[in-house]
């Protein structure tokens, strides 16, 4: 009797043991393909900051150009008394945002730093605000600038759009400097596994 029952026990801890492993190894698996499938979504998020990263310099680079190009104007008019002709670039912004919102829906986020994912909310955050400004900019308030004479601009006008374009830039620059960030962060974790921790102190201003 004593035999039957140390080999019924010895076979239960054995299937235990067994149902154990298998649960170990389904568990492992299921966090590797997580992180390799993490890993994917990374790269495409990585390249969609960086597509992103040169669209809002380029787009920086523009309005500050309009910024001097305003103050050009205003001192020419004060100095001969007669509005100048001018001529701004009025550059949209077009942002891509497709791999972080797809993102959203994925498990795969949940293996990732949460230092990480709020850089990387951030950065489209704010990539979502500045291509608002830049492009209701564009569409409501100054859809075709060409159709004012050089009798209709004036110090008061000029003055406006300057600082209408210091606006912009200050969300652009914004942007740029969370996405710029957001990217640095994603290819130290890429490159790592990890991210170590850090006190930015970043100071970004503007002058309306």
């Amino acid at each position: 009797m004593r035999k039957i029952i140390s080999k019924v026990a010895f076979e239960l801890i054995v299937i235990t043991l067994g149902v154990l492993v298998a649960l170990g190894i389904n568990a492992w698996y299921n966090t590797y393909q997580q992180r390799q499938q993490a890993e994917v979504l990374l790269g495409k998020i990585a390249y969609e900051l960086t597509q992103n990263i040169e669209r809002l310099e380029s787009a920086a680079s523009a309005y500050n150009d309009n910024i001097i190009k305003s103050q050009r104007y205003v001192a020419e008019l004060e100095e001969t008394g007669e509005s100048p002709r001018f001529e701004f670039v009025l550059k949209m912004l077009n942002v891509d945002q497709g791999a972080w919102r797809f993102s959203q829906s994925r498990e795969e986020l949940n293996t990732l730093p949460v230092e990480l994912l709020i850089a990387l909310d951030l950065a489209n955050r704010s990539n979502t605000e500045a291509k608002h400004m830049v492009n209701t900019f564009i569409f409501e308030g100054h859809d075709d600038l060409s159709e004012f004479s050089d009798s209709d601009l004036n110090e008061r006008y000029l003055d406006g759009v300057e600082r209408e374009f210091k606006q912009i830039k200050f969300y652009v620059d914004y942007a740029l400097m969370s996405s710029q960030q957001a990217l640095s962060r994603l290819k130290e974790y890429r490159a790592t596994g990890k991210l170590v921790a850090r006190k930015e102190n970043v100071t970004l201003s503007t002058e309306l």
